[in-house]
């Protein structure tokens, strides 16, 4: 989970590569728990629900 003002972090394409989902939070920098609590447990919830299934 990152923060959509860093999608252009050089990082984030190996761990996509290797099958990791990764989520961007929109209109967020660095703490998307701070700036978009609501996006990032949405996000969670999200993966946590396709998980259980």
């Amino acid at each position: 989970m990152y923060g959509e003002q860093n999608d252009s972090l050089s990082c984030l394409p190996a761990p996509a590569e290797g099958g990791v989902e990764l989520a961007g939070i929109s209109h967020c920098a660095h703490f998307p728990m701070h700036f978009k609590a609501p996006q990032m447990w949405a996000r969670i919830i999200g993966l946590v629900s396709r998980a259980d299934a």
